[in-house]
């Protein structure tokens, strides 16, 4: 029926309405259309022979309204795209909109509209979707943030997320001059007639303005198409509509944003499916299974889903090889739930996804395991704090993990470990605890990674509202504003809490001012300091940043106090007041201005790192680099993963400012020369610092036995892995290795180890065995060579120094495919090495337990000394001293 008052002029906008047994909402739709404060439209009503009173309802409200029109299939279509095309055919407006018979329309929602396409001319404008279960789409904030004036959606492929008809105007010209049309006979129509007026369009426009109500209506009897996720033909219906528009991008020639698409898919499209997974049936799951993985072999390949985030690429990806056990697995594992299989597993520091099928491994890289944990009982009073605690890390060994708790003072960063008192019962000692938030964290270690995670109140069962007092201080339960659970320590009295609080405040601002803020003399003396003379008999040494005195800058010194030269001698250090130094050299703090005195005043530089920018050095200078060790793995401008400029900058000025370089051999000297860049001269002399493997002092290794109260009966091993700048957390994998050692020792042997200076200070919060000594922070490792008797070590330099005392060497290199990958060598280490490469521990004390087995081994050994130590005759300081200084 078409209601006979219609008027006979054309209306601006023709506003087409789509209803199926909507006769709960239609009256309101309508109703939205009838309060607009636009007139110049007319609204055409398709009821698509609705079973309920919905054709009853629309005729009534049309009725006496000249601008409302309805029409009445004589059959259903079963979708959205026959009544659209109908409205279409029987409108006449310049402009179009459509409106599902269950929504509404914000009350300006036609004017805005028709006042943005005539403003900017565009082809189509679309705005704001508002969903009626408050259900926030990820992508609208970022679409409708800003107004957007004629796009084209190549130059705005965000768009392609937004694939509604409702929320938009079109021109009819438009739509008449491409014949878009809503596919009739499928669902999820949109998709296509969407898809395409974005790749027709010459421009659209987006204004950030409300002008659609969706109503979602989760629970009703009868649910929308949208909302039938459950049945397997919804899923085939959604493929269905994709492939049409693959389809129509491949034929227009835009196959080139078939990509961006895909993109839209997976992150929208597929994963409300997947989302749902463990809903459906076991039916459902076999016939997804296989209709997504022809889809996905369609139109991707698997380096879509590279970019996803961690928790995507790993799902479709385990869909696209066709993967239904993992993927189960991984559907539980994301979910909390316990897999059919232990399936991450970790190769050092890189965890990845175990496939039951054959794949490419880089797609299933995970940043870390899934920790969940679960406290109750807690308990505090003056001396103890307490807990009952679950941890579990899913789909892993549980033998692989081990776990402990800490608490952190944030304001003085003082740190309580747990003890364990008996099954899953934690305990901190806390009757020395000073002011400040101490924050409870969970550390779980597997296979030497380290995982730290901060506890929330939120996981916490029966959380209790606990103080205890003291004369002067209370200890309370408290969850900051971050849901971050901690114990708060702070003075009883009200006067005393707000001076400690002051006094924090001081601190901080203090810290804040020293690290900001340079004093008027400070400034002064920089821009005066420089301009000193230089002193021709100074000499300023530093080893390791200042953090030791060690190196071949020691023996250097050490060899001109011998000479008795007449020089003033000066050496940096970033604690003066903790090392002792022979002779008369002053110490003087790193980066304070009286180091940037010497430093602008010594005529002679010694250092085996870089302190050329921390000063300029003048021509007058000379600056005597010693390096600090053989290379193995890549340096400078050789590294797999080419610096940044910043840091290229850096070594540049470093390089620049050397006038001496000290090798111990022949391929160190080319491979320097190489990876720095280096053009100067170059002393081949052996290292300073091995001076001493040749010359093996017996009172030296007197002194350091002495020093680490080690007795004379003991076989000394050494174990001196190198740093792995990629994991801060490495040295948890040295401490179960020790630990996991310290077991096997025979009672008349006993370990030392030796850190890397960056990680030294971390190991001294672990209480180790007796058998275990540790000597990260004894200031020369050459010291501790003459008394080992075997070396374990990895990639580090110290084999090739310890290789000149020709003792046993192990090589422990659990992650050697990682470690070569990440950094590169510079020779094959398994071919060359002076000792057995062991990647597991059981290998390794397969040589222990059989050291007869070394014997095979000493070939390699010698040969590795040919090679690399053949210069090294226990006078390279000597060597060193005359080429730079002169003979006395």
């Amino acid at each position: 029926m078409v209601n006979e008052q219609k008027t006979l002029r054309r209306p601006k906008l023709s506003v087409v309405v789509i209803a199926f047994n909507n006769e709960l909402y239609i009256e309101e739709a309508l109703q939205s259309l009838q309060e607009q404060t636009y007139t110049d439209f007319e609204v055409v009503v398709v009821n698509d022979f609705s079973s309920d009173r919905t054709g009853e309802l629309i005729d009534g409200f049309v009725e006496g309204k000249a601008n409302f029109t309805a029409v009445h299939l004589t059959e259903n279509s079963g979708g959205c795209s026959t009544p659209r095309n109908t409205g279409i055919a029987n409108s006449t407006g310049e402009y179009v909109m459509f409106l599902d018979g269950d929504d509404w329309y914000t009350v300006t929602a036609c004017e805005k509209m028709v006042e943005a396409i005539e403003r900017t001319g565009s082809d189509f404008v679309a705005g704001q979707v508002i969903r009626t279960n408050n259900y926030e789409i990820w992508y609208h904030k970022q679409l409708y943030s800003i107004e957007r004036v004629n796009l084209n959606i190549r130059e705005f492929m965000g768009m392609l997320f937004d694939s509604l008809s409702v929320n938009k105007i079109y021109k009819r010209s438009f739509l008449d001059a491409h014949h878009l049309r809503f596919p009739e006979g499928i669902h999820y129509e949109d998709i296509v007639f969407t898809g395409k007026a974005y790749f027709l369009a010459e421009s659209f426009s987006i204004i950030p303005e409300p002008v659609y109500y969706w109503r979602v209506v989760e629970n009703s009897d009868v649910k929308s198409i949208t909302n039938r996720r459950f049945e397997f033909e919804n899923f085939q219906n959604r493929i269905i509509a994709h492939r049409y528009f693959d389809q129509f991008l491949k034929e227009s020639g835009a196959s080139l944003y078939q990509k961006e698409k895909n993109n839209k898919f997976l992150r929208h499209d597929l994963k409300l499916y997947t989302n749902d997974y463990l809903l459906f049936d076991e039916d459902y799951k076999e016939k997804f299974h296989v209709l997504i993985h022809d889809y996905l072999h369609e139109t991707m390949d698997e380096y879509a889903f590279q970019n996803l985030a961690e928790k995507d690429r790993i799902l479709y990806y385990l869909l696209y090889i066709g993967d239904r056990e993992a993927f189960d697995d991984w559907i539980a594992y994301t979910n909390g739930l316990e897999t059919k299989t232990n399936r991450i597993h970790n190769v050092g520091s890189q965890y990845y996804f175990n496939a039951s099928k054959a794949g490419n491994h880089k797609f299933l890289k995970m940043q870390r395991p899934e920790i969940v944990y679960h406290i109750s009982g807690v308990q505090l009073d003056e001396k103890q704090f307490s807990f009952h605690a679950s941890v579990n890390v899913h789909s892993i060994d549980p033998g692989t993990v081990t776990s402990f708790w800490m608490l952190r003072n944030r304001q003085t960063g003082e740190t309580l470990v747990s003890e364990q008192l008996g099954y899953g019962t934690y305990t901190f000692r806390v009757e020395n605890m000073t002011e400040g938030n101490y924050y409870l964290s969970l550390y779980v270690n597997h296979m030497g990674n380290l995982h730290k995670v901060l506890v929330k109140g939120s996981e916490i069962a029966d959380l209790p509202n606990i103080e205890v007092k003291t004369d002067s201080l209370s200890k309370s339960i408290y969850i900051n504003e971050k849901n971050s659970f901690s114990i708060r320590v702070q003075p009883v009295k009200s006067v005393d809490q707000v001076k400690w609080k002051l006094k924090q405040r001081r601190k901080t601002q203090k810290a804040k001012k020293a690290q900001n803020t340079e004093s008027a003399f400070q400034k002064w003396a920089k821009r005066w300091i420089p301009k000193l003379p230089v002193r021709s008999k100074w000499v300023l040494f530093e080893s390791h940043m200042g953090k030791q005195y060690s190196d071949s800058p020691k023996y250097i010194y050490e060899q001109l106090l011998e000479t008795g030269r007449n020089y003033k001698y000066i050496w940096s250090f970033q604690e003066p007041g903790a090392v002792e130094l022979p002779g008369p050299a002053i110490k003087v703090k790193r980066n304070s201005l009286k180091h940037l005195y010497y430093l602008n005043s010594a005529k002679f530089w010694v250092d085996n790192q870089g302190m050329a920018h921390l000063a300029e050095k003048k021509e007058q200078q000379v600056y005597i680099q010693t390096w600090h060790g053989t290379p193995l793995k890549r340096m400078g401008y050789d590294q797999k993963k080419l610096p940044t400029i910043q840091e290229l900058t850096r070594l540049k000025k470093q390089t620049d400012a050397w006038d001496y370089l000290v090798s111990p051999n022949g391929y160190t000297s080319r491979v320097l020369k190489r990876g720095f860049r280096y053009g100067g001269e170059i002393l081949e002399t052996g290292y300073p610092r091995n001076d001493i493997l040749i010359s093996q002092p017996p009172e030296i290794k007197e002194k350091v036995r002495m020093s680490l109260g080690i007795s004379e009966e003991k076989h000394v091993i050494l174990f001196a892995p190198t740093f792995r700048d990629w994991d801060p957390n490495s040295f948890q994998r040295v401490l179960d290795d020790v630990q996991y050692l310290s077991k096997e020792l025979h009672e008349d042997q006993v370990l030392i180890l030796r850190l890397h200076y960056l990680l030294s200070d971390k190991i001294s919060q672990f209480e180790l065995p007796p058998n275990i000594v540790d000597a990260s922070n004894y200031q020369d490792i050459q010291e501790l060579y003459l008394l080992a008797d075997l070396l374990i070590t990895d990639y580090s330099s110290v084999m090739f120094d310890y290789a000149l005392l020709k003792r046993p060497i192990l090589l422990y290199c659990y992650d050697l495919d990682e470690y070569i990958t990440r950094r590169g060598m510079y020779f094959n280490f398994a071919e060359n090495a002076p000792g057995p490469v062991c990647e597991t521990m059981d290998e390794l004390l397969e040589y222990f337990k059989h050291p007869e087995k070394l014997a095979a081994f000493e070939g390699a050994l010698d040969r590795f000394v040919e090679k690399f130590g053949s210069l090294e005759d226990g006078k390279a300081s000597a060597k060193v001293i005359d080429s730079v200084f002169g003979k006395k």
